[in-house]
């Protein structure tokens, strides 16, 4: 019986190390594209470097940065709520899975973003 107790504490140990080390690697559900933003213009919002938003004007959709972080020096020159035009590559949410109300949500791998020219 401790042999079999010793083994379960192992394995268990052993789950547990192996599914921590395990990373998102993708954007979005799936990691998908589903379409891309050339040049699209909008809102950018932020709260911090841990979650960004683009509102586009056009496209009525609500995109969720990927990994904000890392395109953050990028996000950070522009105020919170500025115009902006955004190029990248959208995904879907995983939130539509969930709700038809998400049908509108995407995440995006941000590629540009900068002021309009008027």
């Amino acid at each position: 019986m401790k042999k079999v107790q010793a083994f379960l504490f192992v394995a268990v140990i052993a789950l547990m190390f192996s599914s921590g080390s395990c990373k998102k690697q993708t954007c979005g559900c799936d990691g998908e594209v589903k379409f891309e933003l050339n040049q699209v213009p909008g809102t950018i919002n932020y709260e911090d470097t841990k979650f960004s938003y683009f509102i586009s004007d056009g496209i009525y959709s609500y995109f969720t940065i990927c990994d904000p972080e890392k395109v953050w020096d990028q996000i950070s020159k522009f105020k919170n709520g500025e115009h902006v035009i955004v190029t990248g590559k959208a995904m879907d949410d995983c939130m539509k899975q969930m709700s038809y109300y998400y049908s509108s949500n995407y995440v995006l791998q941000l590629e540009e973003i900068k002021r309009p020219e008027f």
